[in-house]
């Protein structure tokens, strides 16, 4: 054949061996160079294109292993048949962009931690511990309900802080609070199961997903409403007694007791009980969890370090009960394993020197401070805004009360650029109308706190101007 006329273009960023790759390939897909042709000797290519032999050869081996050419023994190089190849013309995709991730000038988003307090350099410690040469069995897949290390040291942590009671072998490690319901849902596969509203989708979304039957509860000013859960013949409540989400509402010992008792009554009841925020109380005495008052073993623990950690860290964590552990151990089609046993070392590591209860202990000072001063600055204003559910967590309710609708409430609030969600967002079953707010305060950082409340009351309490006549 003649030799190939191709534009090599030096100038680019783009290796000369891929330059001449891409025009071979594309002389063949457009039927420029056909069946059987043969293709120049590397030595007499290489001269022409004052190139290298070894940029040649390259080239060619690239289009050999996808089947554009083909070698013959002493012979050269020569064009494949492509006739039956699925050729398609590709043009460049354009860059995405996720529109989920709005960015706001003031943010109340639930969910967020201080990211200025993450202890970076332990975890960068404890990593570089991690991936050590005397660390190589980590690169094993593990134990499928999460390394024991790990295991022991929840089991110590949950014991002190929250009085539950339990062995290393009832505890499950998952990457999240959705993974372990989905586990438990595995186990009590026959169930019907009762959830709060209002309460987080993601607990819905998961039992619709599977398929599992569910019946929304309402939350009253004690938590859950037992009597309607006794007027149900479901057998499995899944509930946020120590610190309603997103109501901020404290079930009290008394129907604490109730519903441990309804769940005692028979064998196959179960109480789910989410602890997702326990950590930071700011008043009083820590309430210990459900499973500490449970004698039945009705009560499925469930928490997580997305809040006294990181989100990303993906690390939650469920203690069963004992009859349910040894049905988990007995199951072989239940996913375990899948948070990355680096990950769990770290975690343990920190949990064991003492960290993680220094760490609590600072964020607790660090998001008091913060919530401290928001409900400073909204109580200036009486007639304008009430709070509830503010001694726990890193959220309460804000509620409106000027008279503005909740219209009025999310217009102003999108037009000043505020990221904040309305209770109305998290109920299912039961309408809700009202100006009710859920105000997230933990990713706020210190410094921004005031330009952050400062938006918001004036977004909320400035009066829409009216035109004079």
């Amino acid at each position: 054949m003649e030799m190939l006329m191709f534009d090599i273009n030096r100038n680019i960023n783009i290796p000369i061996y891929q330059q001449l790759y891409e025009n071979i390939k594309q002389n063949i897909i457009n039927d420029v160079m056909r069946h059987d042709e043969k293709l120049p000797s590397k030595r007499q290519l290489s001269h022409y294109l004052s190139v290298s032999q070894t940029t040649i050869e390259h080239a060619y081996q690239l289009l050999c292993d996808e089947g554009y050419i083909y070698s013959k023994n002493r012979s050269g190089f020569y064009i494949n048949d492509i006739v039956n190849l699925p050729v398609t013309y590709k043009t460049k995709v354009p860059a995405q962009t996720n529109q989920d991730e709005i960015s706001y000038k003031y943010s109340f988003k639930l969910g967020a931690i201080d990211k200025e307090h993450f202890p970076s350099d332990l975890f960068r410690k404890y990593a570089k511990e991690a991936f050590d040469e005397q660390q190589v069995h980590l690169l094993d897949s593990g134990h499928k309900q999460g390394d024991l290390n790990l295991r022991k040291e929840i089991g110590h942590y949950v014991f002190h802080s929250r009085g539950v009671n339990c062995s290393p072998q009832q505890i499950i490690v998952g990457s999240s609070t959705e993974q372990l319901l989905s586990i438990i849902t595995d186990m009590i596969s026959d169930s019907k199961y009762m959830i709060e509203d209002p309460l987080y989708k993601q607990v819905r979304n998961l039992l619709k997903r599977k398929h599992v039957p569910f019946e929304f509860i309402p939350v009253t000013q004690n938590g859950i409403d037992i009597e309607q859960i006794k007027k149900t013949d479901y057998d499995v409540v899944y509930i946020t007694p120590s610190h309603q989400f997103p109501t901020g509402v404290i079930m009290d010992l008394k129907r604490r007791t109730q519903l441990i008792k309804w769940a005692s009554d028979k064998s196959n009841r179960f109480i789910i009980e989410d602890d997702y925020d326990s950590e930071f109380r700011y008043g009083g005495r820590p309430i210990p969890a459900l499973q500490s008052l449970d004698n039945s073993d009705s009560v499925i623990y469930v928490s997580t370090f997305s809040k006294s950690i990181s989100p990303s860290l993906r690390v939650a964590y469920a203690v069963l009960p004992k009859n349910l552990i040894t049905l988990y151990q007995k199951k072989t089609n239940i996913e375990g394993g899948t948070v990355p046993r680096h990950t769990q070392y770290m975690l343990s590591r920190f949990m064991n020197e003492g960290h993680f209860e220094r760490h609590l202990n600072r964020m607790r000072k660090i998001y008091r401070t913060k919530r401290d001063h928001i409900l400073k600055q909204l109580r200036k204003y009486p007639e304008t805004f009430a709070i509830s559910g503010e001694l726990t967590g890193m959220h309460f309710i804000l509620t409106v009360t000027n008279g503005l609708t909740i219209e009025d409430c999310i217009s102003r609030i999108k037009e000043a650029d505020i990221d904040i969600k309305p209770l109305s967002h998290y109920r299912f079953k039961k309408t809700d109308n009202k100006p009710h707010f859920v105000l997230g305060f933990g990713g706020i950082n210190t410094e921004d706190t005031e330009n952050h409340i400062n938006a918001l009351i004036s977004c909320l309490t400035k009066r829409k101007k009216t035109s004079s006549l």
